[in-house]
């Protein structure tokens, strides 16, 4: 995917995932224009599912996506957690019940790249939004007015630019925020399986396998029975953040050697071709700036957060309808937006990553406290509707 490069863009957004295409689209629901600056292409090849709280799909619903997203996407009853040796039902949540009786709008679970498809075409039907690939940014120049942002493809200009390019975000760097993101000796192993045979009750449910030095969580992503797998072991063997390294099925069935024999079942369908892991890094409690004049960060390039509450792209999507709304209140003024988006958001998502970042603790407990956990985990949940699910970002 290409462009000329000719429209005028008020804001340029860096990098063209979740992130930065909600945030083009929401800036054009309130006739902003901007350009999306992809370092690659606009799609996701991660081979991954993605879980969409409430609080996310309130968002993505009221930017035009409910019928595209509804049709290629499951809504989840019930999440049963179980015992990692015996597989035995710890819990039993009525996950579409509470959010129900909470939220305005429903928990989705869907493949990723079906979502960035959904987003990249809505992109392209906007007249005010200009999308480009394989633009890879190395310099940013800040005039009294304009941001300069030089690249593989030229140069280009707008009054704002939004870093929105990942953890390990270029844009971020060129801010001074040269500290890399904490790895928390932790990685994720995923993959999509089609139509598997999984002889556990309860597959179409979320399933969730705790044990105390990892856990498996699985989930259907459509109506087509294509099911997500996520593993996650405890490793001080440093990866990179990114999504695309290949993993071992050897290495894998090995760490969970001696786990239910349903867990050796998963694991013996996984196919090694389609067998991704990456490390698992947060910025919690990092003193970087989220802005410098008319630049600001949002989602994973300034708040990388531990996935136990699936909510790292739930709080990018938030991202992105708060800077468009605020840049319409601002009237287009870039210090006064940028500065209402900040002091907006921070104290949510510092929230947040702290409450993941206990909830991997949550996961992992050994007995007897994994009794406190299995007891009060519908309470649990019932408080996220409230508290996290239930949000309005406006």
């Amino acid at each position: 995917m290409t462009s000329n490069g000719n429209m005028s863009a008020q804001v340029i957004v860096v990098g063209g995932g979740i992130a930065g295409l909600t945030t083009a689209l929401a800036l054009s629901q309130v006739g902003i224009s901007s350009l999306v600056l992809e370092r690659s292409d606009f799609e996701d090849e991660t081979g991954a599912g993605i879980q969409l709280t409430p609080n996310a799909t309130r968002v993505l619903f009221q930017l035009g996506l409910e019928e595209s997203l509804v049709k290629v996407s499951h809504e989840p009853q019930t999440v049963e957690t179980r015992h990692w040796k015996s597989g035995k039902v710890l819990c039993r949540i009525p996950l579409q019940e509470i959010t129900a009786r909470y939220c305005s709008h429903p928990y989705l679970q869907i493949h990723r790249s079906e979502l960035v498809r959904i987003l990249r075409n809505e992109c392209e039907g906007r007249p005010n939004i200009e999308l480009m690939a394989q633009v890879a940014v190395e310099d940013v120049e800040q005039s009294k007015d304009r941001v300069s942002l030089y690249s593989s493809k030229g140069k280009f200009a707008a009054p704002m630019v939004v870093g929105a390019d990942g953890t390990h975000s270029i844009i971020s760097k060129q801010l001074g925020n040269i500290e890399e993101p904490k790895y928390s000796q932790w990685q994720a192993w995923r993959t999509v399986l089609k139509e598997p045979s999984l002889s556990i009750q309860g597959s179409s449910n979320t399933n969730v396998w705790c044990g105390t030095n990892g856990h498996i969580v699985h989930y259907p992503v459509n109506v087509e029975r294509a099911y997500n797998f996520v593993f996650v072991t405890k490793s001080s063997e440093m990866l990179s953040g990114r999504w695309k390294q290949n993993g071992s099925v050897t290495e894998l069935r090995e760490y969970f050697h001696g786990w239910h024999q349903e867990v050796n079942e998963i694991t013996n369908l996984v196919d090694e071709r389609h067998l991704f892991r990456w490390g698992l890094f947060y910025h919690a409690r990092m003193n970087h700036s989220w802005s410098q004049k008319r630049i600001v960060l949002l989602g994973d390039a300034i708040h990388t957060t531990m996935p136990f509450l699936a909510q790292g792209a739930a709080l990018a999507i938030e991202d992105a309808v708060a800077i468009a709304n605020r840049m319409k209140a601002c009237s287009m003024n870039v210090q006064r937006t940028i500065d209402s988006f900040v002091k907006y958001r921070k104290k949510r998502v510092e929230r947040i990553q702290s409450q993941s970042e206990r909830m991997g603790v949550v996961y992992h407990l050994d007995f007897p406290w994994s009794l406190i956990r299995d007891w009060c985990t519908t309470w649990a949940v019932t408080r996220l509707a409230k508290e996290i699910y239930r949000y309005e970002s406006h």
